[in-house]
Parts: C-alpha cells; sequence; structure tokens
C-alpha cells in the first residue's frame, strides 16, 4: 500500500455504521494513530518498537482499519483517556505474504459482507495492524464474537513499516470465504498484487450475490429486504452456508 499525503488530524463523529455498501467505511490510506476518537496521522519513518512496545500485532483486514470502527468498539470509560495506552491504538499499513483479503461467508450484524483471509500462493496483501494493549484485545475479541463469528488464527509473513512481525493475530470467519459467481471475491479496497482473482466493492459483491440467488431485485435491494425481515436474513446466510471455501486452519486458543 502506497501511502498518500496525511491530511490534518481528524475527530471520528458518532455516526457510525452507516450504509453497509460502504464498507469497510472511512479507512484511511497512511498510518495513524487513533486515540480516544481522534486520528493523528504516523509518518512511515515512526519505529515500529517504539509504537508496539507491550502490545500484540492483530491485522486489520476490513473495518477494523476504520477510525469510526474502532471509535465504536472502544467507546467505554476505559479507553476513553488520550494519555493512558488503553486511550490510543497505533493503525500501522502493513504487507502480508501468501494471503489474500476476501469476502467471507457470513453477514455483518448491520449488514454487510465482512473481509476474511484466504491462503494464496504468490500474492502480497497490502492491509493494517493494529496494536493493542492486553484489554484492549480483550475488548476486540468480544466484538468480533470471537468462537462464534470469527477465530484468530496466527499469521507469518507480516511486515510492518520494514519491520518484520510475526506471528500476526487475525481474525478469520468461522464460516470461511463465500465463493460469488462460483469463487471468492477479492476486496477491491485491498491491494493485493500477484492476486488473479476478481476484486469487487461491497456493492459489487451484492448484485453478484442477488444474481447467484436468481433475485428479482439487485443488490441493493437485496440488502434492503435483508436489514428489514429476520425471513431474507435466514435466505442469505443458508446461501452463503452452502456456497462457501471453510477455513482451513485451526482455532488459535489464547
Amino acid at each position: 500500500m502506497e501511502e498518500t499525503t496525511p491530511p490534518r488530524p481528524d475527530s471520528v463523529g458518532p455516526s457510525f455504521p452507516g450504509d453497509p455498501l460502504l464498507y469497510p467505511f472511512d479507512v484511511p490510506t497512511y498510518s495513524f494513530m487513533w486515540s480516544a476518537g481522534r486520528v493523528n496521522p504516523l509518518p512511515p519513518s515512526r519505529r515500529v518498537e517504539e509504537l508496539s512496545a507491550g502490545r500484540h500485532p492483530v491485522l486489520a483486514i476490513g473495518s477494523n482499519a476504520s477510525p469510526a470502527q474502532l471509535t465504536r468498539k472502544f467507546s467505554d470509560t476505559r479507553f476513553t483517556d488520550p494519555s493512558s495506552p488503553e486511550g490510543s491504538i497505533p493503525v500501522l499499513t502493513a504487507v502480508v505474504d501468501g494471503v489474500d483479503v476476501v469476502y467471507g461467508a457470513h453477514l455483518a450484524w448491520y449488514g454487510s459482507l465482512p473481509a476474511t483471509l484466504l491462503d494464496t500462493t504468490g500474492v502480497q496483501a497490502h492491509v493494517y495492524i493494529t496494536w493493542l494493549t492486553d484489554r484492549q484485545l480483550e475488548r476486540m475479541n468480544e466484538t468480533e464474537g470471537l468462537g462464534h463469528v470469527y477465530r484468530l488464527r496466527p499469521t507469518v509473513g507480516v511486515r510492518c513499516h520494514g519491520h518484520e512481525v510475526g506471528p500476526a493475530l487475525s481474525y478469520v470467519t468461522v464460516e470461511g470465504a463465500c465463493l460469488l459467481g462460483g469463487e471468492p471475491l477479492g476486496l477491491a479496497a485491498i491491494s493485493a498484487p500477484g492476486s488473479r482473482r476478481p476484486r469487487g466493492t461491497q456493492q459489487q459483491a451484492w448484485d453478484q450475490l442477488a444474481l447467484d440467488m436468481d433475485c428479482d431485485v439487485d443488490g441493493s435491494g437485496l440488502l434492503g429486504r435483508v436489514l428489514h425481515t429476520a425471513e431474507w436474513r435466514e435466505r442469505v446466510e443458508t446461501h452463503l452456508s452452502a456456497n462457501r471455501l471453510p477455513e482451513a486452519h485451526e482455532p488459535l486458543e489464547l
């Protein structure tokens, strides 16, 4: 991921998640420090050792690199003091060898098809690392539905600001990768040199899902049905469960 020139520091508004079709939402193109709801850009020259001391490297491949998502997840008083280590999270650009980032075979509570990892030889996925304290990792596990919706897997071949990191923790969907048009679909928001599979936005993923299910509406119409009726959500989840590549890695026990 080529870092662009960071803008001035900014704060994150309270409105989230907003439109599910905008997933993975407001992910910057540069490293930054999330600090109690504020975003401060970090230059690539910042040393990983300086920023990561006492913290766990956890890959952010979807909305966990979104400042708004972090603000939602870390909104209680344990994480609102910017002078405390618990009130800040370094989010650094990273490259991972041998994996691609594709859409997972389940629905987020707010309606998006979330991201998961898929082992793919010769690919370099440009993602992010959230460096989390023990307490922040515990909270992140809670928000990910660890053991029910996601599982943790160790991931090797990770480089962050030129520094070898590994193994890093990764959240992957329990259900694995969904098949859209008969194959996994890479996230358009994630650069993955070496990947030969198609890439698509959330809108394109839903449009393909509607085609696969022979719906009489496009992806936006199908998503609207899912958000308004339990019956349609169940129908989509049943389809995803029947059209997926299962997660191949054993879950990591903390």
